[in-house]
């Protein structure tokens, strides 16, 4: 089989499958955070406080950086595809995608960075940096095939002047539409839960792998408590369709 079918093949199989792969580096995640705690050990517990403060900067600006690309795009388009397969009723070439032809996998690089930058660990770092230039890679270059398929020379047009992946701010467009926080709330809580219970997670099992107890402090906990209820009430808002805007 040529080498383009087979990294079709794979990109459309990580495409699908996108959400639950990342998952199989959980046991690798354990492995290094039992050795995390060497910053607190060398440098003083407030050192330690801060490092992670900028780590959940760090991957806070991604989940900003996705709410602003997802809040100016209609629905129905080449940056919003579903677990089902790829959708493109319109091609994106403003805003983010007018600096970038994938800003949504630029995003969630920014994400990763800060969650594998809490680690501690420089070996878990580089594998997950790898791993994710693997996966988004493959996913990519589908990604690309279906849209050249399906636009043809308005896509190659577009995808000659514009990176893949390294943004170019000097090519700037403005969108077309103006943006929608409530979109942005709807399609991103998920995400924005996500990385406070795993920034939680990852503080619960550093404590219990340098004191060998488990204790749950009330500065650990009050985050993950809160970002229940957010989850609650967005999900609540979603349900009566309060976050839906007509077009999104």
């Amino acid at each position: 089989m040529m080498i383009r079918k087979t990294m079709l093949r794979q990109g459309e199989f990580l495409f699908r499958h996108r959400s639950f792969i990342p998952l199989l580096l959980l046991p690798v995640w354990f492995c290094a955070l039992q050795n995390s705690g060497w910053i607190e050990l060398r440098f003083g517990d407030m050192v330690e406080d801060i490092y992670d403060w900028l780590c959940l900067g760090v991957s806070a600006a991604g989940v900003m950086l996705r709410g602003a690309i997802v809040g100016f795009v209609p629905k129905r388009t080449s940056g919003r595809n579903t677990k089902k397969g790829q959708v493109a009723d319109t091609l994106n070439t403003t805003g983010f995608y007018s600096i970038v032809r994938h800003p949504l996998y630029v995003a969630n690089g920014i994400v990763l960075t800060g969650f594998l930058l809490a680690s501690g660990s420089l070996w878990f770092f580089i594998i997950g940096i790898l791993a994710f230039c693997v996966f988004y890679e493959r996913i990519m270059f589908a990604e690309e095939e279906f849209l050249r398929s399906h636009f043809g020379s308005r896509y190659l047009d577009w995808a000659e002047k514009t990176p893949a992946f390294i943004p170019r701010p000097r090519l700037w467009v403005s969108s077309e539409l103006h943006f929608s926080w409530r979109t942005a709330l709807k399609r991103e809580y998920l995400t924005i839960v996500g990385i406070v219970f795993a920034f939680t997670l990852m503080q619960w099992i550093e404590d219990i792998s340098s004191t060998g107890t488990f204790d749950l402090e009330y500065d650990i906990m009050a985050p993950s408590i809160i970002a229940l209820f957010f989850f609650l009430v967005v999900r609540r808002l979603r349900k009566q369709r309060m976050l839906s805007v007509k077009g999104r």
